[in-house]
Order: C-alpha cells, then structure tokens, then sequence
C-alpha cells in the first residue's frame, strides 16, 4: 500500500567506502520506495588498502571526519541517520560510539545511531544476550568488537574472523564460501548470529542460514535501516528481510 509523500521516512546514510549501498536501495524498492534511503559519501577513509586496523578505523569514525557529510544530509531533512560503518564505530567502544552518535545528531538536526549500536539495539529488540559472530575483520579489530558487545552485556560463544583488510576484501568473498563458514560455528548457546561488516552484501547469506539455522542473522545493513526506520518513528512490517523485521516489525 502507497504511503503518501509527505508520510514515507527519510533516512540518511553515512555509507563509507564499500561496495553494498545497493542493499539500502533494494530495501527501498522492496517496500515500494515507501522508505527513502539517502546515500551520502564524502568521508575520507584512512589505511589505504588496510581500513580494518585500529589507526585508520578510529580516524574513519572521528566526528572531525564526518561531520562534512553529515552536514550535507541537512538539507534532505532526514527524519533520521546512520553512520554506517561497524568497524569506525565500535573501535573506540561502548561510551565512544555513543558520543559519535550524539554528535551526528547534533550536526545532522535529527535522530543519529551507528551500526554498531543499531546490533546492540537489536539484540535488545530480540531479547537475546548470547551471539555468534561471522567477522570480515582481521583478529584485532575482531576483538574489538568483541570487547564492545561485552560492554554492552553481550556474550560472543562463538566467533570466527576472516582477516579481511579492507571493506573491498570483505565485499569479494563469494556467497558459498560465507556459508561454509558460518556451517562452522557454534550456535547452540546463541541466541543469534552476527554478520558486523556494511561493505559485506548479506542479505542473501542471512536468508539461506536462517533458515538453516533456525536463529535470528543479523546483518549490518539490515541492522543499521532497522534502528533507522525505529528512529524516524515509521512502523514496517516485512517477511523479506530476517527475523528481526518479522518481529513486531522494526
């Protein structure tokens, strides 16, 4: 059903350097451009062909980085942003990401997460305290992540890294190697799994193994439109991207 113009959520992205943005415009499409998903670019990324280190990541996710592009999502009038990088969020933990998006908000004029938050959020949303993780990421920035869900009272049981160095790396693994993967881990005592990478197109990788699994697989584009859509206030239901959106809708 049509949503009329003035009615259908704007939300604005902060999509760094990747490959996947057009998971964000599927989306869209998917619930008849009833959403609106502004991509906007303009942050420098640091470590060259090495991103997913602790320097360059913590110099991605500076507000000083983003704050130019940011600014630039005013005039949208955005009912709500996203920072969405995982890694250049949850490098500085729990206390830092939520600064970033406090300051986002502040600049952008309107409701600011970040991905890593928005899986914190979601986990929330699905009761669950107990994950595995699929992680793109070398072992540092791995742990990282780690340390970052333990501050948010969330146990990893299980966790796997595939040492990519850059979003390009995490973008080019191919489907079948990614679920072969994740075959490996552990889930009996998680409650979900989680795929942390925005460059990482997943959506695909998240049908097939939930319904191997049986468990809730989180991803991070679909987190991060999810915590969009439930910070400009819009209720969507949908059956074509996870559990996460089958329950109660976002």
């Amino acid at each position: 059903s049509n949503v009329p113009p003035q009615d259908r959520p704007r939300l604005g992205f902060l999509y760094p350097r990747g490959g996947s943005t057009f998971e964000y415009y599927r989306f869209s499409e998917a619930l008849s451009d009833n959403v609106r998903c502004y991509m906007i670019g303009g942050m420098h990324a640091y470590g060259g062909a090495k991103t997913h280190y602790e320097e360059p990541l913590y110099k991605m996710g500076a507000v000083e980085n983003l704050a130019y592009p940011a600014r630039s999502m005013g005039p949208l009038v955005v009912h709500a942003g996203m920072w969405c990088s995982t890694s250049a969020s949850f490098v500085g933990g729990l206390d830092w990401s939520r600064a970033q998006a406090a300051d986002l908000a502040e600049i952008v004029g309107a409701p600011c997460s970040n991905t890593s938050l928005a899986f914190v959020d979601a986990l929330h949303h699905l009761n669950v305290d107990s994950v595995a993780v699929l992680a793109s990421y070398p072992d540092e920035a791995t742990r990282f992540f780690r340390a970052f869900l333990a501050e948010a009272d969330i146990t990893v049981s299980d966790f796997l890294h595939l040492d990519a160095d850059a979003g390009e790396d995490a973008y080019n693994f191919p489907l079948e190697f990614l679920i072969e993967r994740a075959e490996t881990l552990d889930v009996n005592r998680a409650g979900a799994l989680l795929v942390p990478d925005t460059a990482m197109a997943a959506f695909e990788l998240m049908r097939v193994l939930e319904d191997r699994l049986g468990i809730p697989v989180l991803t991070a584009n679909q987190v991060t439109i999810w915590r969009a859509l439930k910070l400009s206030g819009a209720r969507v239901k949908t059956d074509d991207f996870g559990m996460l959106f089958k329950k109660n809708g976002a």
